[in-house]
């Protein structure tokens, strides 16, 4: 009769004081902690992910991990980004607006130092 094993797959990571841990991300639960669902990755996506991401940091990855679902989706972002592009041109607009108006006086409003 012959037995099945679970296979291994261990990866060298740093934990938060910078010691680096032996880790099996064969199987290994994440958990988002935005909604509390737990995925599953495959191993290699998931060291990956880990390294390009969290700085090769298992524990920054299991305090900050946030799955796709409880992202900000793309509209969200883009939505922000423009907001903030709104509220910086608005704040040149009316500075030039100033200088508009001091320029079409003759009188500085800001006398040089």
């Amino acid at each position: 009769m012959k037995k099945t094993r679970k296979a291994k797959a261990y990866y060298t990571l740093q934990n938060a004081t910078g010691d680096l841990v032996q880790i099996d991300l064969n199987n290994y639960p994440v958990q988002c902690v935005k909604t509390g669902k737990r995925k599953s990755f495959y191993h290699k996506y998931l060291a990956g992910l880990i390294e390009r991401k969290y700085g090769n940091n298992i524990d920054r990855f299991r305090t900050e991990y946030v799955s796709r679902e409880a992202a900000p989706s793309q509209n969200q972002k883009r939505v922000t980004h423009l907001i903030t592009r709104i509220q910086k041109l608005s704040v040149q607009l009316s500075n030039l607006k100033g200088e508009l108006a001091e320029a079409e006086s003759g009188v500085k409003a800001f006398p040089a130092a």
